[in-house]
């Protein structure tokens, strides 16, 4: 997805960019952690409006393959991203996400939360303060009964240093599932 610049230092989620994919770019806000996580707030612009997710993320990040590209078991992070709604602003970011997909119509409202398993695309040693991480994060992963219908999957890039995260799609395939996921109850349109 292209990203452009807004007055307000939000990125801007447009359409997909050449090669199809929708691709989004969240500015961090409101930063801080404990021993064990980070907390901050993911914030973009669509069509005018502020959209976004909260997130709470696994401070220490170890590397996701080893030497041979084998995966470290030891470094696959069950519940390493937890995303919640915000409210509007993630109703919101969830509709633009159906339009940028182009599964309308999409009058359902945000989900409450999700948690993803997280593991770094990476060899080296991560240190999310001073480093961007790229990741890929499993959504509903943990249900073997729901894997074929409801599991995806995602590109999320962390850089904390620079204030940015990256969400980014793996696969066309995955946009219903992420949608399902974060189907909360549908709007009532009905009333004035």
């Amino acid at each position: 997805m292209q990203t452009e610049q807004t007055d307000s230092a939000l990125p801007e989620l447009t359409e997909a960019c050449e090669d199809g994919f929708v691709d989004c770019t969240f500015k961090i806000e409101d930063l801080r952690s404990d021993a064990d996580h980070y907390y901050f707030r993911m914030s973009a612009r669509h069509e005018g409006e502020i959209v976004g997710l909260d997130a709470r993320l696994v401070k220490r990040i170890g590397p996701g393959f080893d030497a041979d590209m084998h995966l470290r078991q030891e470094h696959v992070y069950g519940e390493g991203l937890v995303l919640s709604s915000t409210g509007a602003a993630s109703d919101r970011l969830i509709r633009a996400l159906a339009k940028l997909y182009a599964i309308e119509p999409f009058e359902r409202v945000a989900a409450a939360s999700e948690s993803y398993t997280l593991i770094a695309l990476q060899q080296e040693d991560t240190e999310l303060e001073t480093h961007a991480v790229r990741a890929k994060i499993f959504g509903r992963d943990q249900d073997e009964a729901a894997l074929d219908e409801d599991y995806y999957e995602s590109f999320f890039h962390i850089d904390l240093p620079n204030g940015y995260v990256h969400w980014n799609e793996k696969d066309a395939d995955y946009r219903e599932p992420l949608l399902r996921a974060w189907s909360g109850a549908a709007v009532d349109r009905s009333s004035p």
